[in-house]
């Protein structure tokens, strides 16, 4: 009977462990002043968020939503505190700030793109 506890025990404490560090490379990532930026294989919003994070020189990092499902639903249910729901691409995450199912994709990406310029990121284009 003790040795079950203690294999319980054990259990218990490493899966308590592994998601601690889950929740800790989440925090390593996000605390990088750079964009998260998932995307899907033709999608339309995907491509255009992508020329535009290169046209202003906004440094990001790209994962394919097929090999990275994952991570992508850790930040949805981080948003969504949990629950399950669609999730319209891309979905991007800068520091705190995590957006998908984007309706209006011009006014997001301009609202991340100031907060760059006030977080030092970036600088203002020069005309």
């Amino acid at each position: 009977m003790w040795k079950y506890l203690l294999t319980i025990m054990a259990l218990l404490l490493f899966w308590n462990a592994q998601s601690q560090e889950n929740k800790d490379s989440l925090k390593v990532i996000e605390s990088k002043k750079e964009i998260l930026f998932f995307s899907n294989d033709g999608c339309g919003k995907c491509a255009t968020s992508q020329q535009y994070f290169e046209d202003h020189d906004m440094p990001y990092t790209k994962y394919a939503i097929k090999t990275n499902r994952p991570l992508m639903y850790k930040y949805v249910h981080k948003k969504t505190g949990g629950k399950n729901v669609g999730v319209g691409y891309p979905l991007i995450v800068y520091g705190d700030s995590i957006y998908f199912s984007i309706t209006k994709l011009s006014a997001t990406l301009k609202e991340i793109q100031l907060m760059m310029l006030k977080d030092g990121v970036i600088s203002a284009p020069k005309e």
